[in-house]
């Protein structure tokens, strides 16, 4: 203090003693490549000791999946200031067989899959799954190859087909096959850039008791589309976060398309670590598809609240509808509530309860607009409980619908059945 009101501020920087790598050794991995634990590390051989950077590497490799249980040590090195880093993994069964079911008011959903998140042990991810109602049979294939010739990109591939079928309802049926190719990358740090190239194959058939816009509609169409994805990541940790957000926005735009649809997708997600270990999430989904020549959005690029983002109603079975068809909408939105109950049977281990609340609407319909609906919106509670049993993961969904349109189709239980095996 000099003269009573004056401060006299002096800072001194001190710097720390400075630890280096030394040695990592990479232990318990019997199928898993050793490239594959080493690739995800952001801490190499030769690097500065950071411990947060160290700590987001093993968060990452907890990440992947593949790994029951990720442990270290780290222990003095051959000299001064250099430290050796052991790595213990326990590799787990990495394939995934799934079986999901939905019962509602007017029917149910089956689906299924088979999933591979390490063939060959090198990290490769291979994922095909099939979902069928009565109107309604879709199939997708995904491979995705990370760090593809050693450049930190990941290299991806799908093939999707999708058959939907009311010829006898509404009088229209549709098949689409569609490829697309692409990547992922980390452009900035934490800000991931996934370009893509994608082609479809689509033809519309109609019959006289179709709507007069369906009928206009029906043909042939080939598309050709660029789509790319931004995802600003900023979670403590990729694995169980427990805070932070993750902000994700996507557009896919026409190269050669009759309509020329442009769709833009946006979605962002908060967590946060509330009282007695409970974990809240909050997410925020939006998506538009309109026509850049400002004609009609066809059929099959109109949209549908995600089946995820609105339990407790089933998939694509809510918002407009042209006589007994719902057409989907030009917009969506959801808001989505969660929170994790670990003090509900604490005692009953390998077992997951949560509360959530789901809000959604559909709206838009370029072509009539006294079918909109954009003044309804959809609402449900429930809890959902994931439970690790000797036959696999099951996921049971109970839900409880708070608001609705009359036309809505409810489904108040949903369920999910799995089970893990090798690839060896």
């Amino acid at each position: 203090v000099v003269n009573n009101n004056n401060l006299n501020i002096s800072i001194s920087f001190n710097e720390s003693e400075k630890f280096y790598v030394e040695r990592i050794n990479v232990l318990g991995n019997q199928i898993t490549l050793e490239e594959v634990i080493r690739n995800t590390l952001i801490v190499d051989e030769g690097d500065p000791l950071n411990e947060i950077l160290f700590n987001k590497s093993i968060n990452n490799l907890k990440a992947k999946g593949i790994f029951k249980s990720v442990k270290h040590t780290i222990s003095d090195g051959s000299g001064p200031n250099l430290k050796t880093i052991n790595l213990e993994v326990e590799e787990k069964a990495t394939g995934e067989i799934s079986l999901g079911a939905g019962v509602g008011t007017s029917g149910g959903s089956i689906g299924g899959g088979i999933k591979e998140n390490n063939f060959l042990g090198k990290g490769i991810k291979l994922d095909s799954n099939i979902q069928m109602d009565e109107n309604r049979l879709s199939g997708q294939f995904i491979y995705s190859k990370p760090n593809f010739n050693y450049t930190d990109n990941t290299l991806f591939t799908s093939f999707r087909s999708t058959s939907t079928d009311y010829i006898k309802d509404y009088g229209y049926k549709t098949n689409e096959n569609s490829l697309s190719l692409g990547t992922t990358f980390e452009q900035y740090e934490n800000l991931y850039f996934s370009p893509s190239l994608s082609t479809s194959f689509e033809s519309l058939e109609t019959t006289s008791i179709a709507t007069d816009n369906l009928k206009k509609q029906k043909g042939d169409y080939f598309d050709a589309y660029f789509n790319y994805g931004l995802d600003y990541d900023m979670r403590n940790q990729r694995y169980q976060a427990t805070d932070g957000s993750r902000t994700y926005f996507a557009q896919q735009l026409p190269i050669i398309s009759e309509n020329r649809e442009i769709i833009n997708t946006f979605e962002v997600t908060n967590y946060k670590t509330l009282v007695s270990d409970m974990v809240g999430k909050i997410s925020f989904y939006s998506q538009t598809a309109n026509s850049l020549t400002d004609d009609d959005v066809r059929i099959s690029k109109r949209l549908y609240v995600p089946y995820k983002k609105l339990r407790g109603f089933q998939k694509g079975k809510v918002g407009p509808k042209d006589k007994e068809s719902f057409v989907g909408g030009n917009y969506v939105s959801s808001l989505n509530m969660s929170a994790t109950l670990p003090q509900i049977l604490p005692s009953l281990q390998n077992t997951d309860f949560a509360f959530f609340i789901d809000m959604a609407n559909v709206w838009g319909v370029d072509y009539d607009s006294s079918l909109d609906d954009k003044s309804t919106i959809r609402s449900s509670t429930g809890l959902s409980i994931d439970l690790l049993t000797v036959i696999g993961p099951l996921n049971f969904s109970f839900a409880e619908t708070i608001t609705k349109a009359s036309s809505d189709k409810t489904e108040s239980f949903r369920f999910n059945i799995g089970t893990s095996f090798w690839w060896k």
